[in-house]
């Protein structure tokens, strides 16, 4: 593939690997950042909830920047809001100094994913290969997630600095900054030649088993997976540690491992799911058995806590939930209502951003009380998305593939 952008690709997903780093980076050093900021757990979990906040702050103005300014000084302005999270963090001497601090991790989220999807897209013309590249993010986040862990316990073993870790993805993404500057970009294109459709000529070339979609069921259904498919990964890697630790009684330096395997799974899973869907699996049955699986595994890890379980779930999650079904989420959301497709993708984002936001607070009172807490709410996310998608399930046969719809297409 010889493209003169490959090396500015390549260097735009490294950025995603301390955008996985920073989802992960203050609760591994929980226990530390506790004592340091004076701080209880649930005053910790509120400072992971500003990531959240920082994006619902800042990703429709990132994009407006993005598209007005260029992708490269978006970019740039994602990475520098990243380095004032980690080194913010490490000066910060409460846990409100860090709330701030955390909402640039956030801002930094939006302005790299509103550039760094569009650059992919202008760089490469041929639909295959921007849509490969398009979900490389998510393996490039993976492998953040499975570094950070090895890296924090090998810290935490031999008694260094736990703020090496803040300094190191600062002082990487300054560099990738620098490359960043030196790169070519893809020129802004300005779309002038495409030919202009109004919404009233859209409207009329839309099949009509498309008004029989309700957005009061299936739509309000699968913004609720939305919800809980993030809350799902989310939830597990912020606490999985404390529950190895606490009610497993592993060491703390080991428990971090948990998130590293969840990262390997995760990784692995973004691929196969791809290749399953290609190959015509019924979608939202395949997101109901992941979502029934993960439940039945977090189950199993609450009624016999083991190390064997503990894996047996982490594999469920790395593998089932956090492996691609948000995305089939979107797509099937985006079949039922594909004459607004930006404004339906904009309410799936915001209930996403609902859950980034509010989940690692909640969960922290809840952890403050017992550990156990946290998971017999996972379960109940997960069977609650089992429930809304038997729903889509429904609703997508009657729509899509009842006879009576059929036999209208084809007249």
């Amino acid at each position: 593939m010889k493209n003169k952008y490959v090396p500015t690709i390549g260097a735009l997903y490294i950025n995603y690997i301390f955008q996985g780093i920073a989802a992960i980076i203050i609760s591994q050093n929980m226990v530390i950042l506790e004592g340091r900021w004076q701080a209880s757990i649930s005053q910790i979990t509120l400072v992971i909830s500003a990531i959240g906040f920082g994006r619902v702050l800042s990703v429709n103005l990132a994009g407006l920047i993005s598209d007005a300014l260029g992708r490269r000084k978006a970019v740039l302005l994602g990475v520098l809001s990243y380095i004032i999270f980690y080194l913010g963090l490490i000066f910060s001497t409460n846990y409100m100094m860090a709330f701030v601090f955390a909402i640039f991790a956030g801002i930094g989220n939006s302005f790299l994913d509103t550039a760094t999807y569009p650059v992919v897209v202008e760089a490469f013309e041929e639909h295959n290969s921007n849509s490969a590249l398009s979900v490389l993010n998510k393996a490039f986040i993976s492998v953040g997630q499975f570094l950070l862990p090895l890296v924090t316990s090998f810290l935490l073993r031999n008694h260094f600095y736990f703020g090496w870790t803040f300094i190191a993805a600062a002082l990487f993404l300054a560099g990738n900054a620098l490359l960043l500057l030196k790169l070519p970009f893809p020129k802004l294109q300005k779309d002038t030649n495409k030919e202009v459709v109004s919404e009233a000529e859209l409207l009329a070339s839309a099949k009509p088993l498309w008004n029989q979609s309700q957005f009061a069921i299936e739509g309000v259904c699968l913004l609720v997976f939305s919800l809980v498919s993030v809350s799902l990964f989310n939830i597990f890697i912020i606490w999985i540690p404390t529950f190895a630790e606490s009610v497993v009684g592993i060491a703390r330096t080991d428990s971090l491992m948990f998130v590293s395997l969840y990262s390997i799974f995760s990784f692995v899973s973004v691929f196969i799911t791809s290749a399953v869907v290609k190959r015509g699996v019924n979608v939202v049955a395949y997101m109901i058995f992941c979502t029934t699986i993960s439940a039945l595994a977090l189950t199993a890890m609450l009624v016999f806590p083991t190390i064997y379980t503990l894996i047996f779930a982490t594999f469920a999650i790395g593998f089932f939930a956090a492996g691609g079904i948000w995305q089939l989420g979107l797509a099937t959301l985006l079949d039922f209502f594909p004459q607004r497709r930006g404004l339906v993708t904009s309410y799936y984002s915001l209930a996403t951003s609902v859950s980034v936001m509010g989940s690692p607070y909640i969960t922290g009172i809840l952890a403050e009380n017992n550990i156990r807490l946290v998971f017999y709410l996972v379960v109940g996310l997960a069977l609650l998305g089992t429930c809304v998608l038997s729903i889509v399930a429904y609703r997508y046969k009657k729509v899509f593939l009842s006879e009576t719809n059929i036999i209208s297409l084809n007249q």
